[in-house]
């Protein structure tokens, strides 16, 4: 089955030239920002350069949010080179930045190597993922009477997430990483105001804020217990939260960054694990 791929806004130059790049492996569709309705049927956003980069700017943010933290590369297309400070483009959600100038054989491996299927848990980590799907779905059910869906896992190599604000514990002991969950402020604000018991418009960022620390803590120290005498058990730190989208948190290199998604009421939410731990030695 050929991979649906979504091109914003591009020019026909732009166009042609992806779909000789992408060949019969992807449909490519030609939209424009404001006709897009939805991104969950696609593997890839294309967005063609403007000379406007602020308006580029916010709609990649935009596209970026409406992922609903799927593993969805948004890929910037320029016509020329001059490929200058790409940081920009990154923090507002975009995974990489090509040019039509780049070498054809380089800028085909890139885009079809961002089509490559997410790989699926090993089965010491699923082991241990069903445990902390089990247990987010536990304590949100139980202290704000919501009961979340798990959607998806993909696998990615940095903490940098898009949504609004992340509750982060440190994992240490047998096994060492970090554990966070992040939300979109609507999401956010319903269930803690679910939590407390009171109307939404009761609850203000500071009451977000410690709502979401205690939601991660509470998610730790459930499944800590899940893990006593097991490979990964872990002692937990006290939560920190961190507010900006495209935050990055600091994590051990070459340990796989699980990002599990979630959906309530057709909202979603990510809990990432960061989980290094010693394996049992075969005889």
């Amino acid at each position: 089955m050929a991979d649906s791929i979504i091109a914003v806004d591009c020019s026909l130059e732009v166009m042609d030239t992806l779909k000789e790049m992408l060949g019969e492996e992807a449909i490519l569709s030609g939209k424009s920002f404001e006709d897009i309705d939805s991104l969950q049927d696609y593997r890839m956003i294309l967005v063609e350069s403007a000379d406007n980069q602020d308006e580029l700017l916010q709609r990649i943010k935009k596209l970026r949010y409406a992922c609903y933290f799927r593993n969805l590369p948004i890929i910037v297309i320029k016509k020329q080179g001059n490929i200058h400070a790409i940081e920009p483009y990154l923090s507002s959600g975009a995974t990489e930045v090509l040019s039509l100038d780049d070498p054809p054989a380089a800028f085909q491996q890139i885009l079809k190597g961002y089509l490559s299927p997410n790989r699926e848990p090993l089965k010491e980590e699923k082991e241990y993922l069903d445990s902390f799907i089990t247990n987010t779905c536990n304590v949100l059910k139980t202290t704000a009477s919501v009961e979340p869906s798990f959607r998806e896992v993909y696998f990615a190599n940095d903490f940098r997430i898009f949504g609004d604000i992340s509750g982060i514990i440190g994992l240490s002991g047998k096994a060492e990483g970090i554990l966070g969950i992040t939300f979109y402020w609507p999401l956010a604000k319903m269930i803690i105001a679910q939590m407390m018991g009171v109307d939404e418009d009761r609850i203000n960022a500071e009451l977000i804020h410690d709502g979401v620390a205690e939601i991660i803590n509470m998610i730790g120290g459930s499944t800590k217990k899940e893990f006593v005498d097991k490979p990964y058990h872990f002692e937990i730190s006290l939560p920190s939260v961190i507010v900006g989208s495209g935050h990055q948190i600091g994590h051990a290199e070459k340990t796989p960054i699980a990002v599990l998604i979630f959906e309530v009421n057709f909202q979603y939410f990510a809990l990432q694990v960061c989980l290094n731990y010693m394996k049992p030695q075969n005889h």
